[in-house]
């Protein structure tokens, strides 16, 4: 079942598309009793003159048996009968005996189509590891912290919206060859060769940088105007593990938000400064502080030794946080150097000492490399056992399965094979293991099959529910129930289900799906306006996403109902957002369950900053967009895309620019074929008018007429399809929360079990998706209830 289409009455005619054409399932009842209703109300919008929604009956097959398309289309024939939306208003309307007849036929027809393919429908294909998931895969694999995506391609967005879809995913020769040189760069770091490299070792309790860019204020206690630099000239490794340690305390304000430590490396090259940083960390008490930062200096800019005006590596830290007040000037001592006026209402950092050590590794080799090439009784190495016991170890963990000895004996082979082109035993170790990380069972998501479904078993399990719900690979404990064929078990399942969900790496889910659910990563893609919003900071996007990913963390986490998503007394704040929207008192970077007031105006997606800005031109508010973005992600019954030839906005009057959105839609709306569309997809969106592009609550709209600027009173109310009144945005979220709250769950059900399987929904998997929908509403819409029932469901644990 893919995501519903727009109805229309072309759907209907679906029925009767190939009157012609002698299906499996066109019998006399079709003939007699059928078709003559859908001629007497459908061939007017749909013949050979018109064909409404790119639709024309005499080209459609009513074959539901063999062809699958066909199948899917009667099934949105039976939903538009099924809520009433056909025929549209201002048609003739059937009778309740027409009415009868059709879904009868209908729904019978279809069932009969489903029953046919039941046994073959509705699997889970072959997939490849999405650049999130190969980043986290390989990360845990490893124990290493490294950039492994940053030459691979970006993924394809599915029909769904989303990055997981097996069919999406596809694979180049040359993305091979990146994935080649990424486990090679790897295992460079992971497995070492030689003696341990000498440590490096430096403590700094004053900054040692007297020539930097910019009017800076070099200094141990921080604002936002001052910095702390420590440089080493020529005492510090080219790469491996390093570690800063910084003693810092805290100086905290009453009414303003906690100093961000933000500790970098870099280097200044001339004319211009390049670091990386390590870390932002939130003090919200005085300390003192004991804060360690640890990286991989081969990760950070370095300095060419012996090159340039401005030799040496360099520590930064800075306080980070802004409250955007007012910033004083710079001021000169008589020795030229920069220093600021004491901002006395902003927090301070007070650095006591930082450290910098080199090639900090606390044993050698380390941990990574032991990880691969332990510890053994074997004397020799090289042994083929050792080798052999080596493989065998990662190749599981890689594989995310048991393996067979025919697997690990052809890679002993190839080991063997180019072990004389090696200087080192480790270096044929790391090619041979390279070798390993591009075989397809490592790349993809491998789950043997037939010709009919199956059962999947305890360790396809295990490997489903972690890429759903931790974006990477099962750890040992998942792994260990799987072995042992107990995962499977109703008590182990929940219990693990929920273990995972506790777990940090639960917010890879948080954020995967809520983003791709509901389109948030367009947000980066709307250039806003710095005529309309001149204070506009883009950083402030990531805090507006932010929300939407906290509400439904938090939602998870308190097992609340997921109707708070449509309406609530409730949202996630952190003090950048709070600002933006004018709700004082929520102090930190941190989100924090916040309960709103009336005069609020939040609570819900719809007043959601990130949606709106998503679905807006970047100067202004987008209804048709916003509306478009409620019946797609919300309710999952997009509208059709518009016709080729109906004119823009903008051709249909010149004076285009000086009318309210309002007033636009209305002139789009005289030509009729637009009009059919538009009035069933512009109230949604003309119900969020009093929400500018950036989401900020607004009574009135600028307009320039005649060169003057024009103030419009904004009127949010209109009629929804249904014939329902819905005056502003609170009305419509009522009226969303309570009288399409079950289209809400089953559209929520149907996006998470799309991301949960990998690939788009079809029609076989209605009754799936009706069962989980009625479940999700008896548990009162909570989504630890919905996750726990698609972990336990039938379509889950199929292939």
């Amino acid at each position: 079942m893919h995501a519903r289409r727009p109805l229309s009455c072309a759907l209907i005619l679906l029925c009767w598309a190939g009157f012609h054409s002698h299906g499996a399932v066109v019998g006399d009842d079709f003939e007699r009793d059928v078709l003559p209703i859908l001629k007497s109300h459908c061939v007017r919008c749909h013949g050979p003159e018109l064909q409404e929604s790119n639709i024309r009956i005499d080209t459609l097959s009513t074959d539901l048996i063999n062809d699958r398309a066909a199948t899917e289309n009667w099934h949105e024939v039976l939903n538009a009968l099924d809520s009433g939306a056909m025929p549209p208003e201002g048609e003739p309307q059937l009778s309740v005996q027409q009415l009868e007849v059709l879904t009868t036929w209908v729904s019978a027809n279809v069932k009969q189509a489903i029953d046919a393919r039941r046994r073959t429908d509705g699997r889970v294909v072959i997939r490849r590891l999405n650049r999130r998931e190969y980043q986290n895969t390989m990360r845990d694999l490893f124990g290493l912290e490294m950039d492994y995506t940053r030459d691979l391609p970006p993924d394809a967005i599915s029909s769904d919206g989303f990055l997981n879809d097996g069919r999406s995913l596809q694979m180049t020769s040359l993305q091979l060859e990146i994935y080649l040189a990424t486990a090679r760069r790897a295992l460079e770091r992971v497995i070492v060769s030689g003696e341990a490299p000498e440590p490096f070792h430096h403590t700094f309790t004053a900054s040692n940088v007297g020539n930097w860019l910019g009017n800076l204020e070099i200094s141990n206690r921080l604002g936002r105007q001052q910095q702390f630099l420590a440089k080493m000239v020529d005492d510090y490794p080219d790469d491996g593990e390093f570690l800063v340690r910084v003693q810092v305390t805290a100086d905290l304000k009453p009414n303003v938000g906690f100093p961000l430590l933000e500790v970098s490396v870099g280097y200044r090259p001339d004319t211009q400064i390049l670091f990386r940083e390590l870390d932002i960390v939130e003090l919200t008490d005085p300390g003192p502080h004991s804060l360690e930062f640890r990286g991989r200096l081969e990760n950070f800019p370095l300095p060419v030794r012996g090159q340039g005006k401005y030799p040496g590596l360099v520590v930064r830290v800075r306080n980070l946080y802004d409250d955007q007040s007012p910033r004083p000037k710079a001021r000169k001592t008589e020795k030229k150097k920069s220093y600021y006026e004491d901002e006395s209402h902003l927090p301070t950092l007070t650095i006591e000492s930082v450290e910098f050590h080199g090639n900090a590794y606390q044993q050698w080799p380390p941990t990574t490399h032991r990880r691969i090439l332990f510890e053994s009784p074997r004397i020799d190495r090289e042994d083929r056992g050792y080798i052999a016991e080596v493989l065998e170890r990662f190749m599981t963990r890689a594989f995310r399965r048991a393996i067979d000895d025919s697997e690990v004996a052809g890679m002993i082979e190839f080991y063997e094979s180019i072990r004389p082109e090696f200087p080192s035993f480790e270096e044929a170790v790391r090619e041979t293991l390279a070798m390993v990380l591009i075989q397809p069972d490592f790349l993809f998501r491998i789950e043997p099959a037939g010709d009919e479904k199956r059962s999947i078993n305890d360790v396809e399990l295990a490997t489903r529910l972690a890429y759903f719900l931790w974006s990477t690979m099962p750890d040992n404990q998942l792994l260990e129930f799987a072995f042992s064929e107990t995962l499977r078990r109703p008590e182990t399942l929940v219990s693990e289900v929920d273990r995972l969900l506790d777990d940090p790496r639960s917010q890879q889910f948080v954020e995967q799906f809520i983003d791709q659910w509901l389109g948030l990563q367009g947000i980066d893609n709307v250039a806003v306006s710095r005529d309309r919003f001149p204070g506009f900071d883009d950083s402030l996007k990531q805090h507006m996403c932010g929300e939407t990913r906290s509400l439904f963390a938090e939602l998870l986490r308190e097992d609340l109902s997921a109707i708070h998503l449509l309406h609530s007394d409730f949202t996630m704040l952190n003090e950048p957002l709070a600002k933006h929207y004018g709700i004082d008192g929520v102090y930190g970077q941190s989100f924090q369950r916040v309960t709103l007031d009336p005069q609020d105006r939040r609570g819900g997606l719809l007043s959601h900053a990130g949606i709106l800005l998503s679905n807006s031109t970047g100067a202004d508010s987008h209804p048709v967009r916003r509306a478009v973005w409620i019946r797609d992600r919300l309710l999952n019954d997009p509208p059709a895309p518009p016709p080729p030839n109906v004119p823009s906005l903008e051709e249909a009057d010149p004076k285009f620019h000086e009318l309210s959105v309002r007033e636009q839609l209305e002139i789009h709306r005289t030509n009729e074929s637009c009009n059919r569309c538009h009035r069933n997809i512009d109230p949604w969106g003309i119900a969020l008018e009093n929400y500018d592009a950036v989401g900020n609550w607004r009574t009135e709209i600028t307009r320039k007429q005649g060169g003057k600027p024009r103030q419009i009173a904004v009127n949010a109310t209109d009629v929804l399809p249904d014939g329902h009144e819905v005056a502003g945005a609170e009305a419509l979220k009522i009226h969303l929360a309570n009288e399409r709250r079950q289209d809400f769950a089953t559209s929520l059900v149907s996006r998470m079990l799309t991301y949960a399987l990998g690939r788009s929904l079809e029609l076989s998997d209605q009754e799936a998706v009706k069962d989980l929908s009625r479940q999700f509403a008896a548990d009162d819409f909570r989504l630890k209830s919905l996750i726990h029932r698609i972990a336990a469901s039938e379509i889950f644990q199929t292939k």
